[in-house]
């Protein structure tokens, strides 16, 4: 992979964590069309990662009384923070118990494109949404945290899948949005611990590495630009208009690489 060629893949990424399109679909696509070899998962955790740095810049003013209050022995805090650990779980579980079928599901492009008609779907029907309710339950915690799970297929988008099960829950959308984007902090730090592992034990040349950060430092800015583009856009509550961009892709993809 040549630095331009991580730029571009880390830029894809950063805007397509949380915007509503699956960042893992667009760079499995991104991949297959640039014929880089697909499989090893370390490059798309590592530009992960960037989007994490990216959610925490973002958001550090909420995280900040978070951890304020629960050092503090806030009630509201520590039970935000008990909701964002269970809704982790399924998706840590569904992870780890299906990594080989995951991998499999990233070299299938046209999988990918079919999976990327289905976010359309999950978009189109927030239409049909609508609440005002400021204060996440655990009830929502458990729900949102079942479709983060299902999210983790490449082309379906995780941050379409919360925010919209948020929305179907009666959240207002941009707290929809604001827990879709704390509970993506504990899943993608987790992912990037097992990947230091995996570099750990076999760690890149210096070429590769440098392909690396590259690839991180893209996400990080074009995912900063699109979180604050999409609460924005949740602003509007205009989240069923990704669901024609995600048709378009995924059918067109479909045709291309169906074999």
């Amino acid at each position: 992979m040549t630095a331009f060629e991580a730029a571009l893949l880390g830029i894809i990424q950063g805007l397509t964590e949380f915007l509503p399109v699956s960042s893992s679909g667009h760079l499995a696509l991104g991949q297959a069309l640039l014929g880089i070899e697909a499989g090893d998962v370390t490059f798309e955790i590592i530009v992960h990662f960037g989007t994490l740095l990216a959610v925490v810049t973002a958001l550090r003013e909420r995280i900040m009384v978070l951890v304020r209050g629960c050092l503090a022995r806030d009630s509201g805090a520590l039970r935000m923070l008990g909701f964002l650990i269970l809704g982790t779980i399924p998706a840590a579980v569904f992870g780890i118990g299906l990594k080989t079928t995951l991998e499999e599901a990233f070299a299938s492009p046209a999988a990918v494109s079919g999976f990327l008609i289905v976010t359309g779907v999950i978009l189109w029907t927030t239409r049909f949404a609508s609440g005002n309710r400021k204060e996440v339950t655990l009830v929502d915690a458990v729900i949102i945290g079942c479709a983060q799970a299902c999210a983790i297929f490449p082309g379906i988008s995780r941050s379409g899948t919360t925010i919209g099960m948020g929305l179907w829950r009666g959240l207002d959308s941009r707290e929809a949005g604001t827990f879709s984007f704390l509970l993506s902090i504990p899943i993608i730090l987790g992912a990037t611990i097992l990947a230091v592992d995996d570099l750990l034990a076999h760690p890149p040349s210096g070429d590769a590495l440098w392909t690396l950060i590259i690839g991180a430092v893209a996400a990080y800015v074009s995912g900063l630009f699109a979180i604050r583009w999409l609460m924005r856009i949740l602003a509007g509550g205009k989240l069923e208009r990704f669901a024609y961009y995600c048709w378009i892709v995924g059918i067109v993809g479909v045709g291309y690489f169906w074999s």
